[in-house]
């Protein structure tokens, strides 16, 4: 008797479905912001990450744009 495969077919990763899909991380002060920033420069060395504060909810985000 003939053996069946039944594995499931490989899904190739995708890094851009996952960017879109993680909502933003806010933080309650300036200092926070600008730490977390910080933090994640050590990781990825390429990444420039600039703080702002949001007019809608007054929460600090951070954005890989520079100000305008």
């Amino acid at each position: 008797m003939p053996r069946r495969n039944r594995t499931t077919p490989h899904t190739p990763y995708d890094a851009r479905s996952l960017t879109h899909t993680q909502p933003k991380r806010a933080f309650q002060t300036k200092q926070d912001a600008e730490a977390a920033a910080k933090e994640a420069g050590k990781y990825n060395l390429d990444l420039t990450l600039h703080v702002y504060q949001s007019l809608t909810d007054g929460k600090w985000y951070l954005s890989s744009k520079s100000p305008s």
